[in-house]
């Protein structure tokens, strides 16, 4: 467990250096997203836009819930959550894969034996719980489906967790959107969209750092 609590934090604080420059321009990245949520575009290129960003989440600093929320202004609940959905599966999926297939050879590389048969015990009993409890949260939802591939979690595992809790954020999100668009604040809900995920995740990665200390002073 504390093997699997130290990586994963390293990887989120890996993930978290693109998200840098959101956190300073902050601002700037929530003016952009309301002047592009006013521009006229066909819906059918606005959910390839969308769906692309949401698609790569994984390899670049993109501000997901904030996209998801920008779908369901633009494109109703369900289209919006449809897009959303089917971006943040494909996302997951590909880190996911990309995962599993570099696996062996980082473990070889960078992981001593004990971590790897740790972390794989880890991974068959607590996989699907932690894919439920970080899918959610901003970089570590991106952390923990990485670290969960390199340690081989089958795809039966990974599935139903991931497309089960990527419908619930696809439809919340989308919901959240479209209202705060039809009641016109939707500038206070892309804040909201950006920061607040932001925030629980903070709150998660110190957690996670306090329960691998304390669990590394006991054993």
């Amino acid at each position: 467990m504390p093997a699997f609590l130290r990586i994963l934090t390293l990887i989120a604080a890996v993930l978290a250096v693109p998200i840098v420059p959101f956190l300073i321009w902050g601002h700037s990245f929530e003016q952009a997203g309301k002047i592009w949520e006013e521009t006229q575009m066909s819906p059918g290129l606005t959910a390839l836009v969308l769906f692309s960003l949401l698609s790569l989440d994984v390899f670049l600093p993109v501000p997901s819930s904030l996209v998801n929320t920008l779908a369901g202004a633009k494109l109703g609940v369900l289209a919006g959550g449809g897009v959303c959905f089917a971006g943040l599966t494909v996302g997951a999926a590909l880190g996911f894969g990309l995962a599993k297939w570099a696996g062996p050879s980082l473990q070889r590389r960078w992981m001593a034996e004990t971590d790897v048969v740790h972390l794989k015990k880890f991974a068959e009993q607590w996989g699907v719980a932690t894919l439920v409890i970080t899918r959610a949260l901003p970089i570590l939802a991106e952390a923990a489906v990485i670290l969960l591939g390199v340690q081989g979690l089958s795809w039966r595992k990974f599935w139903p967790p991931v497309l089960l809790c990527n419908a619930g954020i696809a439809v919340a999100y989308a919901a959240f959107g479209q209202v705060a668009a039809q009641q016109e604040w939707l500038v206070i809900a892309l804040a909201i969209s950006a920061g607040l995920p932001l925030v629980l995740t903070y709150f998660a990665r110190r957690w996670l750092q306090r329960q691998s200390k304390e669990r590394a002073a006991q054993g």
